[in-house]
């Protein structure tokens, strides 16, 4: 079981530094809370979904990390993340195996109507913010191209890439929203 070490180790700390833009920070904490998300969904999907664990691992660590702001501090962040992704497990486990299906189209929808420049200029300069292998998937999606072409060309998973859209698109809602 999952061991917390807070007090010697940091985490508020790298948490801030994250914030901050220091991506070293965030993939210690990767590291270190890797055995717990895993524990967790490996619990929540069991062993019959054990092929979908790393992608449900992932995801749940773009979540954790396009809502990191949000952790409040009032408990220690081993908690915090602990119930984050239990609560993500659950919500995936809901996800049928094959999400090919419909899936693909509820999660990543094309807008319906074309924002102005200033909200367009917005989206951009959030996209930088992007990890690169993200902003690679982006420009793939926004040229047109099928999540499974995207998915042979990244080297991921159709699920990842499905994810990934949903979050990306996610945090950009979500900034657009508070600006």
């Amino acid at each position: 079981m999952f061991e917390c070490d807070c007090p010697p180790d940091d985490c508020a700390g790298r948490v801030a530094a994250y914030l901050a833009g220091d991506r070293a920070a965030g993939d210690a904490l990767v590291e270190k809370f890797t055995p717990l998300v895993r524990a967790v969904v490996a619990r929540v999907l069991g062993p019959q979904r054990r092929e979908d664990w790393d992608d449900a691992c992932q995801t749940i660590f773009l979540r954790l990390f396009s809502n990191l702001n949000q952790w409040g501090q009032r408990c220690p962040f081993c908690k915090w993340l602990a119930v984050v992704a239990a609560r993500r497990a659950i919500d995936l486990s809901r996800v049928p195996l094959q999400p090919q299906t419909s899936l693909a189209k509820e999660v990543v929808a094309p807008p319906s109507s074309r924002p102005d420049a200033d909200t367009i200029e917005r989206i951009h300069a959030l996209v930088q913010r992007f990890p690169p292998q993200w902003r690679e998937v982006w420009q793939l999606w926004l040229a047109g191209t099928s999540r499974e072409e995207i998915a042979r060309h990244s080297g991921k998973s159709l699920r990842t890439i499905q994810y990934w859209l949903a979050e990306m698109l996610d945090y950009l809602r979500e900034q657009l929203k508070n600006e």
